[in-house]
């Protein structure tokens, strides 16, 4: 008689989803195998008793070896992993002793959902997708979804159907995070206080483009929605500091005009470049003044007179951090890597 050779059933592979979090994944590779997550994770190399895992809760952080495991069980390659799966560039103390870390989220994460859009009709999506992201909120461009935490009031989704210049300015953010690099996201951080400012003060397009805007959200004066509303300005301002610092990174005046604390003919340039040149005139100038104030030009005049002149595409050029942005957090609230103390519901007197 002969021997009847057991015949296991091949893994079914799983395509990530973009910006998914490692836990997400490995909760729907699970899923898809009909297998316990447990059993996942020990195949990816969690020793002692396997664990389930709540992906709102706790993430999974691999090691290199770890990826390479997880790879093969889902009939992809490491690379397409670390492209779509944000926390593999993170070890979190994981080592050859340690290959898994199965660990709370740390604070500097933020736990979204995917956009409804993107897993619609996807049948490895029937689990709950969970992104990792660096920032409090996302834009899908696909879609057109704005993607927040619902804290503070507000869904956790916002279609931005009538909305386009939102989604245009985040392509706009995302070309200039490629041209200056890490240090536009502090940029767009003070970009974003600074027109919060002009919202809570009633400047500039708060009763006019940012009105409008609510209405179309279906809101009125909400302090959840401010990041949503003055985004595309806040990146034309966003694109203009960066004019800015690449002059200051070589000792140069904007413009190169007369040294001093305060660029008069940057602010101008903010607000021809915003279309609102008169309302930054009435009282707009006051934050983007403050902003300059902390962003000066320090070496003195003799010094800037004699040094050589920057190379020709200095205007083009990354920029390494400058003062007062030395210290700059890669992720977690977007205020936290802003120069500017004013936040969003305090006073605004509380500025200079």
């Amino acid at each position: 008689m002969e021997a009847v050779e057991t015949v296991f059933p091949r893994p079914v592979g799983l395509d990530p989803v973009p910006g998914e979090s490692t836990g997400s994944f490995v909760r729907r590779l699970a899923h898809v195998n009909a297998v316990p997550v447990a059993e996942v994770l020990s195949e990816v190399g969690v020793r002692g008793q396997p664990r389930d895992l709540e992906p709102r809760a706790c993430e999974v952080f691999l090691h290199a070896h770890a990826v390479d495991r997880l790879a093969v069980m889902a009939w992809q390659s490491p690379q397409v992993l670390r492209r779509a799966l944000p926390t593999l560039g993170e070890a979190a103390g994981c080592s050859t002793r340690q290959l898994v870390r199965v660990v709370p989220w740390p604070t500097q994460w933020t736990v979204l959902e995917a956009c409804a859009l993107c897993v619609a009709g996807r049948e490895d999506a029937s689990v709950p997708v969970v992104l990792a992201s660096g920032e409090r909120w996302q834009v899908c461009v696909r879609h057109g979804r704005w993607l927040r935490v619902p804290n503070g009031g507000g869904p956790a989704q916002v279609s931005l159907a009538g909305l386009e210049s939102v989604v245009r300015a985040h392509r706009r953010w995302l070309r200039l995070r490629q041209r200056v690099g890490p240090y536009a996201r502090a940029l767009l951080a003070d970009a974003v206080q600074v027109s919060a400012c002009w919202w809570q003060s009633r400047q500039m397009g708060a009763e006019t483009v940012w009105a409008q805007r609510e209405r179309l959200v279906g809101v009125q004066r909400q302090q959840w929605s401010v990041p949503l509303v003055v985004y595309p300005e806040a990146v034309v301002v966003a694109e203009a500091m960066a004019v800015y610092e690449r002059q200051r990174r070589w000792n140069r005046d904007f413009g190169n005009g007369a040294p001093g604390w305060v660029s008069r003919r940057w602010i101008e340039f903010v607000g021809q470049r915003l279309g609102m040149p008169d309302q930054i005139r009435r009282g707009g100038y006051r934050v983007l003044r403050e902003w300059t104030l902390l962003h000066r030009v320090t070496a003195p005049v003799a010094v800037r007179l004699a040094q050589e002149p920057p190379p020709s595409d200095y205007l083009s050029r990354r920029l390494e951090p400058m003062d007062p942005h030395r210290a700059l957090p890669a992720r977690g609230a977007l205020e936290d890597a802003s120069c500017l103390e004013w936040r969003l519901g305090r006073p605004v007197s509380d500025l200079g």
